[in-house]
């Protein structure tokens, strides 16, 4: 285990002992405000201009607030967890912070406190017995997905990455604004093999490339080129991923899910 794999494996436990100190059983019985409210900080909603979440602390007590109008009620339930996680983990690090919707996408690759607070987030939201013993048998897809994210109240975004983060398999899930790779996670074997580049403009060959033309919102899987993806990588036997696509409108984003056939 690496000092990584290390630092992550303590911030998920931090996440699941709240579960045991408040005695949660199920999804529906964690409410994050109440939680929030318990170790010290008030959860307000209220405009914000370029983030979605704030954290202001003084002393003991904290105050998150949480941008009005976010498009789904999962993706607002990770904001709040993200900042609750900077509030039990960075103390010592800032009495502010101020975090994007790129910021609970991060990467130990990008910020460290930004991914603790993720790795926090997903934890508390998605705990690993809950979330492993539900993953058991299925499928990575979006219908998959979509049925997790009911369970755990939690965006389809969020729940495919905690998917790929636990995953032995080579998965990926990517997320594409304007034609361009805006960013990606992956499970440990697909990093090992492959690599996407951030920034990167979608190959026409993608099906990704086509769906916010408007000509279909989701896409069924669909097997394409891995040079199409990929800037490196190979798999014996096999020069292909299986694609699976959706165009998210509230987010102008397409969200594809990646994987060998």
């Amino acid at each position: 285990m690496t000092r990584l794999d290390f630092r992550k494996t303590v911030v998920i436990g931090r996440a699941e002992r709240l579960w045991k100190l408040f005695g949660f059983s199920s999804p529906d019985e964690l409410v994050l405000e109440d939680v929030a409210l318990a170790r010290g900080v008030i959860v307000t909603e209220g405009p914000l201009d370029s983030m979605e979440a704030r954290l202001v602390r003084q002393g003991t007590r904290g105050l998150i607030r949480v941008k009005a109008g976010l498009p789904e009620t999962g993706r607002k339930r990770f904001a709040i967890a993200h900042e609750l996680g900077h509030w039990e983990l960075h103390e010592d690090v800032s009495q502010l912070f101020a975090c994007t919707g790129d910021d609970m996408a991060a990467s130990y690759k990008t910020n460290i406190h930004e991914a603790e607070a993720n790795y926090f987030a997903s934890g508390l939201l998605m705990p690993r017995f809950l979330f492993m013993e539900r993953v058991l048998g299925t499928r990575f897809s979006l219908g998959t997905l979509s049925d997790l994210a009911g369970f755990f109240g939690t965006s389809l975004t969020a729940t495919a990455i905690a998917y790929v983060d636990t995953s032995d398999e080579c998965l990926a899930v990517v997320a594409a604004q304007e034609g361009r790779i805006r960013w990606w996670r992956a499970s440990t074997c697909f990093e090992d093999r492959f690599w996407l580049k951030a920034g990167a403009r979608l190959s026409a060959h993608t099906v990704a490339a086509e769906l916010p033309s408007g000509s279909r919102a989701q896409a069924p899987p669909e097997e394409v080129d891995m040079e199409a993806w990929s800037e490196r990588g190979h798999k014996p036997g096999s020069d292909t991923f299986i694609e699976e696509s959706m165009y998210m409108v509230q987010y102008g984003q397409v969200l594809t899910l990646l994987q060998l056939p």
